[in-house]
């Protein structure tokens, strides 16, 4: 690699580093991060926490209105993002925050226990069926990695639990779908396009506003999606 690109490389990757030192222990929860990321690839969908700058894009439209509001995170990991939504709840606000693995369960609810707004569920949220609706869902799950009819699932799930005109917000890590474009062979190649038109689909439908994200690993889109459910 040519010495100029890998000091660019190196820097990117030193500022992600920092700016996520500030806001929690970074290369904890790194280490909570890869090990959940070994034991399930598929589930997890990276091998380090959200950047500060991505959890700012995925969060913004994530505001405090003059009644208390509902909020879901899905696929919290270590919570990076959990902690800049917390941050803004307030007296009454409700914060579930969703999350299938185990071991990164426990990180959540060790670092959120004296949070009472926040509320850590240990499960898939195909499984969650909650009896009121949410203001705003943030979502990282990991798209490309799951088939195109959990995708759809998932889709529908978020648009079901989504009150009318709440904002859902979700990530797509840059490349990845490529890649797999490239990679997939077969019925496996078919199937991912199916997942791709699914989500343009539901982007088409709803989407309003997006940011790209360079400074995170990997490079990342945030859709934000405002749900306008008919009569």
């Amino acid at each position: 690699m040519d010495r100029r690109l890998s000091g660019i490389v190196f820097t990117v990757i030193f500022s992600i580093a920092f700016c996520n030192s500030c806001v929690g222990n970074f290369f904890a929860d790194s280490k909570a991060f890869f090990t959940a990321f070994l034991n399930a690839p598929k589930k997890v969908g990276s091998v380090i926490p959200s950047s500060s700058f991505l959890a700012n894009a995925m969060t913004r439209y994530v505001q405090r209105k003059d009644a208390p509001i509902k909020v879901l995170e899905v696929g919290a990991g270590t919570g990076a993002l959990t902690k800049t939504i917390a941050a803004r709840m307030g007296e009454g606000d409700l914060f579930d925050v969703i999350e299938i693995d185990p071991d990164l369960c426990d990180v959540l609810r060790d670092k959120f226990k004296n949070n009472k707004n926040v509320k850590v569920h240990c499960i898939s949220i195909s499984d969650w069926n909650p009896q009121y609706n949410y203001d705003f869902i943030v979502s990282s799950v990991p798209f490309n990695s799951f088939r195109s009819g959990t995708v759809k699932t998932i889709l529908d799930k978020y648009e079901a639990l989504i009150k009318p005109r709440g904002i859902i917000s979700y990530v797509a890590l840059i490349f990845m779908s490529s890649a797999k474009k490239i990679f997939s062979m077969g019925e496996k190649r078919a199937d991912f396009l199916k997942n791709i038109a699914f989500r343009r689909e539901f982007r088409k439908k709803f989407e309003f506003d997006r940011d790209f994200v360079f400074l995170n690993i990997p490079a990342a889109w945030v859709y934000h999606l405002q749900v306008v459910k008919k009569d």
